[in-house]
């Protein structure tokens, strides 16, 4: 059956590209000198952005006009036509974001980020707390070993991309320090998980990831790209929280052992840059993960948090050239948090084993949930085999050494 929103998909599919979450991340460049001057002497960072100047907004902007005039004139039922004005919206707010930071325009970029993304649900004080608690029972917490590496963690990926069926998805190394995702949204036309080359994580991390990534982000994006409405495959507008948090909650099926919620350094660091620039969240998470490090007897326990403090703020502070006004900074990781809490309120007002389908349909957020119980759009839900393909693929890794 011919999907029902195909002639705004192929309409909206015209835009140019638009590689926001390339064009906000900071140049490895600008990055590696200002880092070596901020550990050095901790002279407050100023980042530099390698795709901004590529990107020509002018001309998005013309697309985008464009396009909002064919979509509001395109015979179309009136709900699906909203879907796509919600996207083109959403759309409009990215570019706000990348012409503000074109104009070198801070408090504009983290103004429009906050809009995007939303205010973090905790405050700097209760997270500051939550880790306060965390440490005192850090005794009964125990590390991993790292055991998983790249190219062990690729063959996981795809052993679980072919359980799901997604033979023809691509995967690719990166020099980017996260795993992640690139489907219709960021312009690619087969979805390629994208691997650090530098991956290095714990078995019991190995698997959470493989839940998180793909039996839930990719499966979303599967069951999107074949449902009535192909805008679920690319994301309706605002689904990012409603993806993030239903993928924390999935990966906590595992029972395997985290000492926090997931993404409560995320969560802490955004909360903590509405009130403190750039240095002063720095050193707040440095010494926090410091002496969480050193009560977990951690090796190298100062660089480790040095590495994590940096890297968490390097995130906040994305699209922001100048951080060290407090305030400042693109606050979109705190979503991992705060969609958990989304989530879980779904699943008390629905029960998780009825709404799960309905989340499942594609990348739709929890305020689309009446939608696609109007039509009764629903999908494939995770069968949560990382954990066993984890072992299998070390399995095999370890009997094939033994043999040679």
């Amino acid at each position: 059956m011919e999907p029902i929103d195909l002639p705004l998909y192929k309409t909206l599919q015209t835009l140019p590209a638009f590689p926001f979450a390339n064009i906000v991340r900071q140049s490895a460049k600008s990055t590696r000198v200002a880092r070596e001057r901020f550990l050095l002497d901790r002279t407050p960072p100023s980042f530099a952005f390698h795709q901004l100047d590529r990107f020509d907004a002018a001309a998005y902007l013309t697309a985008l006009k464009s396009v909002h005039d064919r979509i509001a004139s395109l015979p179309a039922e009136e709900d699906i036509r909203s879907l796509y004005l919600e996207k083109l919206s959403e759309l409009s707010t990215r570019l706000n974001i990348v012409n503000a930071m074109k104009r070198k325009d801070d408090a504009a970029v983290s103004t429009f980020a906050d809009h995007l993304f939303g205010a973090p649900l905790q405050t700097a004080q209760e997270l500051s707390s939550e880790f306060d608690s965390l440490l005192a029972r850090s005794h009964e917490l125990h590390t991993h070993q790292d055991r998983v590496n790249a190219e062990s963690f690729e063959r996981m990926v795809r052993a679980t991309l072919d359980y799901y069926d997604l033979h023809h998805w691509n995967i690719r190394f990166t020099n980017h320090p996260s795993i992640s995702i690139a489907h219709g949204d960021d312009g690619v036309k087969i979805p390629t998980v994208k691997i650090p080359k530098k991956f290095l994580s714990s078995r019991a991390r190995a698997a959470r990831l493989l839940t998180h990534e793909i039996e839930v982000h990719g499966l979303r994006t599967a069951n999107g790209m074949t449902s009535q409405i192909l805008l679920l495959g690319r994301g309706l507008a605002n689904y990012i929280t409603t993806d993030e948090g239903l993928a924390v909650a999935m990966q906590q099926r595992l029972k395997t052992e985290e000492s926090t919620d997931p993404g409560f350094w995320d969560a802490w660091t955004a909360a903590l840059s509405k009130e403190l620039d750039f240095r002063g969240c720095f050193e707040t998470i440095f010494t926090a993960r410091k002496k969480l490090n050193v009560a977990l007897h951690i090796e190298n326990a100062n660089e480790e948090a040095l590495d994590t403090a940096w890297r968490l703020c390097l995130r906040v502070s994305r699209g922001i050239h100048h951080p060290n006004v407090p305030g400042f900074g693109f606050r979109r990781d705190h979503l991992y948090r705060s969609g958990l809490l989304h989530i879980r309120k779904v699943f008390d007002v629905y029960g998780e084993k009825n709404i799960l389908p309905t989340l499942f349909a594609g990348h739709a957020s929890v305020n689309h949930i009446p939608f696609l119980q109007s039509r009764n759009i629903i999908g494939r839900i995770p069968d949560f085999v990382g954990t066993r393909i984890v072992k299998e693929i070390l399995r095999s890794e370890k009997n094939r050494t033994a043999q040679q």
